[in-house]
């Protein structure tokens, strides 16, 4: 029989439970804390940290903002590691570490080039050197900072540079761009605040801005700047005046004449009736430079309603009827200015030139006479006087206005030759000449002075001068034939016929038609012997004069001592046949004939003789010795016609 083993003891069954439990229970623990130790899938859960004394949490993956001067301690990293067994923070460009020992400032861990820039750290948790989580730290620092730097700089470019990196960081804060707007003005960086101010307006409804951008273009200056803004600001407010008078103002001075006058229109019609004058002298001025000159005469006029004593006005209405071709009115509104401005000379010899063109001399006389009083020396009166004084035919006068000018202007060539002119026709030969001698000096090709010296020379006598101006008109002018005459004169009263021979030649060649210069050759050629070429230009002579008797005759009386008897009785017959009871040439004649029947008779040419003495029979019957002389030959050749028969 088996036997059945008894019962364990109580106490010893409640013992084996306790350990079996306890170990159970250990296992289970040890499970756990590996499993928390090292688990599967190591995760982040949350950052825990104090900003500037106040707890943040941040979740994985969010991101916090800071500011460079922020106090920050990390408290705690969250994760289903225990104990964050091999966990830890890494970040770029920051010692992310520091803050989980101490509280420190962010500017502390930054290097000085990134506290005002815009920095973004990412702080990564890992475990060993696997990434599970991260959160971002964005820090950057405010406006303020930008602007607290900017004070504390004293280089105005350095400020401006500052600026323009703020107006990068933060491009749409308005603080900046107007600080920035005033170190561009202060730095006379025109183009650049205008640039700046034109971004604003664009983002900004704000009316003082394009006041500031009109500033700045008129600072340029830039005109066309200038007009858009005051274009704008005219949009904005389209009854205001002033801006409406700066624009056509602008335009004005930037020959935009049609633009402005069209803005000064406008005004017109928009001012009170005490304020238009501006307005129409302006427009009175622009019309006329945009040759709209009627329209500019009603503007002036009016401007003359409202104030009729600005001088300007009737000397601006005075041109511009003259431009029109009234010259009535033109005088009328000159008069007009000079009463009210009698000391302005100028305006008197503007009247005094038209009253002279337009022939009322003396009343121009009047006006010039009044600028000579109050300005002696004025050379324009002095001229415009001598141009009436000649009008008049006031040589004396004229002589005395020409001094003066002299006196201002003494090396005047023209003033020089007029002078001398004058006085040469006021007969004061004597006074032309110092005249003539030094315009001939500046001028000595030029024949009109050489003329006017070469008479006065022979008006008062100075022969010697005359002959040597005489020769210069000469060698200037050889067609001249008037220095001639005088050559002539003063040679042959001289005894010097070479000379005139010499001369008058250059004279016949010059004027082979020219009677008188032939008649000198021929009288220098028999004052020197030559009477072969005397009587050659004798010859000359008669094509010219054929029934000159008196040459006709002297040149027969010359042939018959040359020996020419044919030609001599040749030209006393001509001589008779024009003049038949000349009674030189009939002597002539007679005396010829008698010569060459003698001739004839003593060669025995008894028929040649009888028929020459048959001939001065005809011509002068009654004469004994032709009759006797044809009665012994007639007898002497009786015997030989009786022979013959």
């Amino acid at each position: 029989m088996i036997q059945r083993p008894g019962k364990r003891p109580k106490g010893r069954r409640s013992a084996l439970s306790i350990t079996l439990l306890v170990t159970v229970l250990s296992l289970l623990l040890i499970f756990f804390i590996g499993r928390r130790l090292f688990p599967a899938a190591p995760q982040f859960y949350s950052l825990l940290l104090e900003k500037n004394d106040q707890p943040l949490r941040l979740l994985n993956g969010e991101s916090l903002q800071f500011h460079p001067q922020d106090n920050v301690r990390i408290i705690e990293v969250a994760t289903n590691v225990l104990f964050n067994l091999r966990i830890r923070l890494a970040a770029k460009d920051l010692d992310v570490a520091a803050l989980q020992n101490e509280k420190l400032p962010l500017s502390a861990l930054l290097p000085s080039q990134a506290l005002l820039s815009k920095n973004q750290f990412r702080v990564v948790v890992k475990r060993d050197n696997v990434d599970i989580g991260f959160v971002d730290f964005v820090v950057e620092p405010y406006v303020e900072d930008w602007l607290e730097k900017v004070e504390r700089t004293i280089d105005p470019e350095r400020r401006a540079e500052i600026l323009e990196q703020a107006r990068a960081f933060a491009p749409g804060d308005r603080r900046i761009r107007l600080r920035l707007l005033e170190e561009y003005k202060s730095l006379k960086k025109w183009p650049k605040a205008a640039q700046l101010l034109e971004e604003m307006i664009r983002e900004e409804d704000d009316p003082k801005l394009l006041v500031d951008l009109l500033e700045v273009h008129e600072s340029t200056p830039n005109p066309n700047g200038v007009i858009s803004v005051l274009r704008r600001l005219l949009a904005r407010d389209p009854q205001s005046t002033e801006l409406r008078f700066r624009l056509a103002r602008t335009l004005e001075k930037n020959d935009k004449r049609d633009e402005a006058i069209k803005q000064y229109e406008i005004l017109l019609d928009r001012i009170k009736p005490d304020e238009k004058l501006t307005i129409y002298k302006t427009l009175g001025y622009l019309y006329s430079k945009s040759h709209q000159v009627d329209k500019a005469i009603d503007a002036y006029l009016k401007a003359i309603e409202l104030d009729k004593k600005d001088v300007n006005l009737y000397y601006n209405l005075a041109g511009l009827y003259e431009k029109a071709g009234d010259k009535n009115r033109a005088n009328q509104y000159l008069g007009e200015a000079v009463k009210i401005k009698p000391d302005d000379l100028e305006s008197r010899l503007l009247l005094a030139e038209d009253l002279m063109n337009r022939g009322n001399l003396r009343e121009a006389e009047n006006h010039l006479a009044f600028v000579l009083q109050k300005k002696p020396d004025s050379v324009r009166a002095l001229v415009l006087m001598s141009n009436i004084l000649e009008k008049q035919g006031d040589k004396k006068r004229l002589i005395q206005t020409y001094e003066k000018l002299l006196l201002l202007d003494p090396n005047s060539e023209t003033l020089v030759y007029n002078l001398g002119v004058l006085e040469y026709e006021t007969g004061n030969f004597l006074k032309s000449i110092p005249h003539f001698e030094r315009y001939v000096k500046w001028h000595p090709r030029e024949v009109s002075p050489h003329r006017y010296l070469f008479e006065a020379y022979k008006k008062e006598k100075k022969d010697a001068l005359a002959f040597s101006e005489a020769k210069t008109l000469l060698s200037l002018n050889p067609k001249d034939v008037s220095p001639y005459h005088f050559i002539f004169e003063h040679l042959s009263s001289r005894g010097n016929f070479k000379e005139v021979a010499e001369l008058m030649r250059n004279g016949v060649s010059s004027f082979p038609d020219n009677t008188d210069l032939r008649q000198y050759l021929i009288l220098a050629y028999l004052r020197v012997g030559n009477e072969d070429l005397a009587l050659r230009e004798m010859g000359e002579l008669l094509k010219l004069k054929p029934k000159d008797v008196t040459l006709l005759l002297q040149f027969a009386t010359l042939g018959e001592k040359q020996g020419k008897d044919k030609e001599a009785l040749e030209t006393y017959e001509r001589i008779l046949a024009l003049s038949p009871n000349h009674k030189e040439a009939r002597e002539g004649q007679l005396s010829l004939l008698f010569r060459q029947a003698r001739v004839e008779e003593r060669e025995g040419n008894i028929k040649e003789a009888l028929s020459l003495y048959k001939k001065i029979l005809d011509v002068a019957p009654g004469n004994e010795e032709a009759e006797e002389s044809y009665l012994r030959l007639r007898l002497k050749t009786l015997p030989l016609e009786e022979g013959r028969r």
